[in-house]
């Protein structure tokens, strides 16, 4: 009788099926990371403000990042239940500068992208937030895109991380004094961010992401503009005709009525 129990159970268990894990739906996931970006924020700052490092940001941004990426991969399943380390994707910590993303959500085949970036606090962040062709780019890669901004102190040789941020990248964004559209960098249109204060105050230039999106095409088409303004006399009279042709025959052409 106990061999047959013994049978029975063991044909139960092969028989019965597998428990799968679904995965989080990314919907939900940039919605919860959204709600609880101010706990977030405050427990990254609490975990990264006890490392202090030597030496200068040059040598030792990698540091910086190793430690926030480790964060991360601690501080969001317990912020964000359904999420485990098989979510996420940052490879060896610290590895290259030019991967796709700094650390990344994986929601199934979504993905949702974590910059990681650090500013000193003795002047405001001037750090490169993607150029405009590389901000399309983006949007077809990843479903949402977060940062996680590390404000630190530099005395003596020792630097400490002294406030992190976390939020939607676009809220980081700052305002062009120039148009009304995205602060940008002229000679490679490298979006840059806003100032300590907004930082401080939560405060964003933009309401709303549909408003950075329109913020950041007029920023481009103003940028387009005087770069073309500013090179027009640099270009060869054979370049000059080619572009006097091609607005010609657009503007010759009339209008749909």
């Amino acid at each position: 009788m106990k061999r047959l129990r013994q049978l029975l159970l063991l044909i139960i268990a092969v028989a019965a099926p597998q428990l799968v894990v679904a995965e989080p739906e990314a919907a939900a996931v940039v919605a919860k990371l959204e709600a609880n970006r101010t706990n977030i924020s405050a427990e990254l700052t609490a975990r990264m403000s006890t490392n202090v490092l030597r030496g200068s940001y040059t040598t030792v941004w990698r540091q910086f990042e190793d430690g926030a990426i480790t964060a991360l991969e601690d501080i969001l399943p317990r912020n964000i239940p359904g999420l485990s380390a098989t979510n996420f994707a940052s490879g060896v910590a610290g590895w290259e500068k030019n991967r796709l993303a700094d650390f990344a959500i994986s929601c199934g085949t979504n993905t949702i992208e974590v910059s990681i970036k650090a500013a000193r606090n003795s002047g405001q962040p001037e750090n490169d937030m993607g150029t405009f062709h590389d901000h399309q780019n983006r949007k077809k890669l990843f479903v949402a895109s977060f940062t996680l901004w590390m404000r630190y102190e530099d005395k003596g040789g020792t630097l400490r991380v002294e406030r992190v941020f976390f939020d939607r990248s676009w809220r980081f964004v700052g305002k062009s004094s120039l148009v009304d559209g995205v602060k940008y960098r002229k000679k490679d249109g490298n979006m840059r961010p806003k100032s300590w204060a907004q930082f401080d105050s939560g405060k964003s230039s933009w309401e709303s992401e549909a408003d950075f999106e329109a913020a950041v095409q007029r920023a481009a088409t103003y940028r387009a503009n005087e770069l073309v303004k500013e090179h027009l006399n640099d270009l060869s009279e054979e370049d000059q005709r080619v572009l006097h042709d091609r607005l010609h025959e657009k503007f010759a052409t009339p209008g749909p009525p």
